[in-house]
């Protein structure tokens, strides 16, 4: 089993543990929380400047991290990334919303993160959502585990000629099925993708062929054939294609 495995199995024995043994999450001191509150974000304080003295002081020493990309990180690994940002680069980290769940002498720690960087002029604005786990072995917490993910947004729209829509619009499936349509349509100067007029979203451009489908983590892409016509798009989804054949030309009204 590699290490990503035995991180899962090892995360999955523990809840396991507490759930069998009917424990439930006792409330944190108001002491824990402000001390919680105020290490998570000097935490986060120094990951713009490459400070490893504080996160080398409260990660133990099995610590495991599953990062937004899905990369598995120890200890280790984790301080040999911190470095300050390049010239050019700025950034700050505001931790909002945290909550602490505690179990006696084991914690979870759960906030969102706001990040604000600048690079090079150019502003980049994320929001992350992470789970942290702590434990209290000798009287301190250690961080053990922290899981993080990105919270989607919706993207800035890339100008392009409307006059292309009639050439994208139309009914797509899987491999033809119509249990499962896709109606592309445009609606009061936007294009929309859905199962239906109904529920449909609006689907942002970012290249002419190229589309992120609003509130999801969706890419539409049409692909156009050897004569120019567009056939088929692929949904972007999860690090998946999955091909939509394009079945007919009109929506229903």
């Amino acid at each position: 089993m590699n290490y990503l495995g035995r991180s899962i199995l090892a995360a999955a024995v523990v809840w396991i543990a507490f759930a069998s043994a009917g424990y439930s999450a006792e409330r944190a001191t108001s002491q824990d929380i402000a001390w919680f509150k105020a290490i998570t974000q000097r935490l986060r304080d120094g990951i713009a400047t490459g400070d490893r003295s504080l996160w080398n002081q409260i990660l133990a020493p099995d610590f495991v991290m599953t990062t937004e990309d899905g990369e598995v990180l120890d200890k280790q690994q984790l301080l040999a990334d911190l470095t300050p940002l390049p010239p050019g680069f700025l950034g700050v980290e505001k931790v909002r919303g945290l909550s602490v769940r505690q179990w006696g002498d084991a914690a979870v720690v759960h906030f969102w993160l706001h990040e604000q960087e600048n690079a090079y002029g150019q502003p980049l604005k994320t929001t992350y959502v992470e789970t942290d786990t702590f434990q209290r072995p000798a009287g301190s917490w250690k961080m053990v585990a922290a899981q993080v993910t990105v919270v989607p947004r919706n993207l800035k729209p890339v100008r392009v000629d409307t006059r292309d829509w009639p050439a994208l619009e139309g009914k797509y499936g899987l491999s033809g099925r119509a249990s499962w349509p896709y109606f592309v349509f445009s609606r009061n100067g936007a294009l929309y993708g859905g199962r239906d007029r109904k529920s449909a979203t609006e689907l942002i451009p970012l290249s002419p062929l190229v589309y992120y489908q609003k509130g999801s983590i969706h890419i539409m892409v049409f692909v156009r054939d050897t004569h120019g016509a567009v056939n088929e798009v692929l949904e972007l989804h999860k690090y998946n294609e999955v091909v939509l054949d394009r079945i007919a030309k009109d929506v229903p009204r």
